[in-house]
Parts: C-alpha cells; sequence; structure tokens
C-alpha cells in the first residue's frame, strides 16, 4: 500500500533507521573528555548537579553517563559516598602494559608498511618540539607532545580494530601517568627513545619495527613503574634501544624536517 508510514519490512526483519547518539552516550563522551584533558584528576569526586550544570543537562543523563563510564574503568561509584574519577593502580597498568605493547607493535608495523611521507614527517616534527621541551624543563609538555605521538601512531596504523582497542585503554594509561614522571634525566632518556622508535619507522623493515615497538612498551613502562618484568613477559622483549649510536642521525634529521617545515610555510605565503 502506497504512503503507510509503517517501517517497511524485508525477509530478514525491518529495516530500521540508524539513530543519532543518545543525549547520555554524548555526556559520556564529553565527561570522558574532560578527565582526559586534566579538568578533573585521578580520585577527584565528581558531583552530579555540578556536572548538570556544566554541561546543561538534567540530572538523569548525567546518572546514566557515569554509570557507562564506570564500565569503562573510566570512574568508580561508590554507594552512599559518590562517583570518583579512577585511581588505577600499578597492578591495573601492569595488566594493560603487555595489551598495549602488543597493540603498538601492531601500528607500528602498519605505519612502517605504509611509509607516507606526511605523516613521517608529521611525527618527526613533533619529536623535534618534544626534545625541545625537554631542553626547557618543560615536563608537561614533554608529557603532552610524547603522548600525542602515540595517539598518530595508532591513528596513522588505519586499523580498525587496533585503534578501537587502544581507545578503550588509553583514559587508564593518561590518568596513571599523568604526573608520576618528574625526573628529567628519565624524562631525557624517554625522549630519546622515542624520537629512535619515530627513526625506525623510516628506515627499518616493517616486521622489525614492530618488534622494537613492543619491546620498548615493555622496558619503558616497568622502568617507570620501578618493577620487575614478569618472566612470562620478557619473551616479548626482543629489541633494545641503542640510543647512542643514533643521537647525531636524529640532530641531522632534526635539521632536514625544520628545513623542510620553513619551505613548506614560504610556499603557503608565498
Amino acid at each position: 500500500m502506497h504512503g503507510s508510514k509503517h517501517p517497511r519490512k524485508s525477509e530478514y526483519g525491518f529495516l530500521g533507521i540508524s539513530r543519532p547518539p543518545s543525549l547520555t552516550n554524548q555526556v559520556a563522551k564529553r565527561i570522558a573528555a574532560a578527565i582526559d584533558e586534566g579538568t578533573f584528576q585521578p580520585g577527584a569526586r565528581l558531583v552530579e548537579t555540578r556536572l548538570a550544570e556544566m554541561f546543561r543537562v538534567s540530572r538523569g543523563p548525567i546518572r546514566e553517563a557515569l554509570k557507562t563510564l564506570e564500565t569503562e574503568n573510566i570512574v568508580v561509584i561508590k554507594p552512599g559516598r559518590g562517583t570518583f574519577v579512577a585511581a588505577p593502580s600499578c597492578d591495573d597498568i601492569e595488566q594493560i602494559v603487555a595489551v598495549r605493547a602488543v597493540l603498538e607493535g601492531l601500528a607500528a608495523r602498519a605505519v612502517a608498511a605504509n611509509r607516507n611521507k606526511q605523516e613521517l614527517g608529521q611525527l618527526n616534527l613533533l619529536c623535534k618540539s618534544m626534545c625541545d621541551a625537554v631542553k626547557r624543563g618543560d615536563i608537561a609538555g614533554y608529557q603532552q607532545l610524547d603522548w600525542r605521538i602515540h595517539e598518530l601512531l595508532f591513528e596513522f596504523s588505519k586499523n580498525r580494530l587496533v585503534i578501537q582497542s587502544w581507545q578503550s585503554m588509553r583514559c587508564q594509561l593518561n590518568l596513571y601517568w599523568r604526573g608520576r614522571i618528574n625526573n628529567l634525566a628519565l624524562i631525557e632518556k624517554l625522549a630519546l627513545q622515542t624520537c629512535v622508535l619515530v627513526r625506525c619507522l623510516f628506515e627499518d623493515e616493517p616486521n622489525e619495527v614492530g618488534d622494537i615497538f613492543r619491546s620498548h612498551i615493555i622496558l619503558a613502562n616497568y622502568e617507570v613503574m620501578i618493577r620487575p618484568i614478569p618472566e612470562w613477559l620478557k619473551s616479548y622483549i626482543t629489541h633494545m634501544i641503542d640510543e647512542n649510536q643514533q643521537i647525531h642521525r636524529l640532530q641531522d634529521e632534526f635539521t632536514r624536517a625544520e628545513a623542510m617545515s620553513r619551505k613548506s610555510e614560504t610556499r603557503k605565503t608565498g
């Protein structure tokens, strides 16, 4: 019958129309983003009335959004006490490290295989900015740039499942590491290692790049946590980074990247 307002049904059932994200999901994403950006610190209490005012919604969607975030381990709801931003422990992060190492190894392998010059150039410039921040003693700047490099690595992998898996754990990692790395000597070492990793994306064989990234994630995380690496996890460490052999090559690469950036800016303004 023409003009029927009833949904059309196929042999597989009703042909539905995709719905826009619910208000609860939108609010959950905005609260998670605020936590990720540092608006709410680990362990901070989240008051529903204040969140409702902040996001200009009623308390109902706020309450449901917090329940959603609890299932993602971003907040903790304590009956009779309130809702708090999660404060992941070393034990929590230790469970995540092995998974992250494998995922980042896969992402790095994909990026190295693709070798998109524009993407690699972007990572290289971020490395230069990160090292400049370390030289200034800007610890917060270092952490933001280092985090951005790893975020882009996953994005550039273009592997949907790897990206989704990373997104499911990234907030917990960010909450744990925020403000924990304050030793400038260690930061200098980690920054150089990150630059060496990015350098590998330019030159090394993709499978080897994946192994290098996986090994580094395990070694670096356990060094910062000041914990011994479990025996079962040691078999995942197959490569070590030799920073000393890379320093001069990195400096040359930074100089080349700066020259390319200036040339690009000249073209835009010319």
